[in-house]
Parts: C-alpha cells; sequence; structure tokens
C-alpha cells in the first residue's frame, strides 16, 4: 500500500510523529510542515471548531524539539535559558517552555 506521501507526490524523507497511525486511521488530511507529515484537518473545519468548543481538543506538538539533559547542577544551569521555574520538576518530568537569549 501506497503511504500517504508517495499518494501526494511528497519526498519519503519526510519525518512523522509517534501519532502517524492515529492519523492515518481517521483519515486526517496532511500535508508536509518543516520536514514532518502532520494533519491539518480530520473531520472539516466546522465538526472540528464544535467539537473543541463542546468538548476538547488536542494539538500535536511532538515535532517540536526536545531535550533530554542529566547531570550534576543541570537545573540551575538551564534556569538562566528559561522563564519557566524549573525548581518544582522531578527527574522524568517536561517542562514546556522557551529559550531566552
Amino acid at each position: 500500500m501506497a503511504k500517504s506521501s508517495e499518494l501526494a507526490g511528497l519526498p519519503e524523507s519526510l519525518f512523522r510523529t509517534p501519532l502517524y497511525e492515529l492519523y492515518a486511521e481517521s483519515k486526517a488530511r496532511l500535508t508536509p510542515f518543516s520536514g514532518w507529515e502532520m494533519p491539518v484537518q480530520f473531520a472539516g473545519i466546522t465538526k472540528e471548531h464544535q467539537a473543541v468548543r463542546q468538548h476538547v481538543g488536542m494539538f500535536d506538538i511532538s515535532h517540536m524539539g526536545k531535550f533530554k539533559l542529566s547531570g550534576r547542577d543541570v537545573i540551575e544551569q538551564l534556569q538562566r535559558l528559561v522563564p519557566s521555574d524549573l525548581s518544582r520538576l522531578q527527574p522524568g518530568d517536561a517542562q514546556y517552555t522557551v529559550l531566552l537569549t
């Protein structure tokens, strides 16, 4: 069976998030985005809008950059670069934040 990227004439080198299979099963409309094959629409704009208004929505950000840090004083060193309070994190926790310059 052809991949959606093949059917759309897209390069084979597009990355896929861990949720790709769910997107395929849901017959999501996929598009290239910064080297990733990402969903842009599932059931239609109006239906999706109503679902988010009445229930909940989810946005897959797994294509965004991640860091796995370890070592002595890693929290203190990283805290100098981010506005989030990292002191509350436990080993294995995650924090969505931005890097400052």
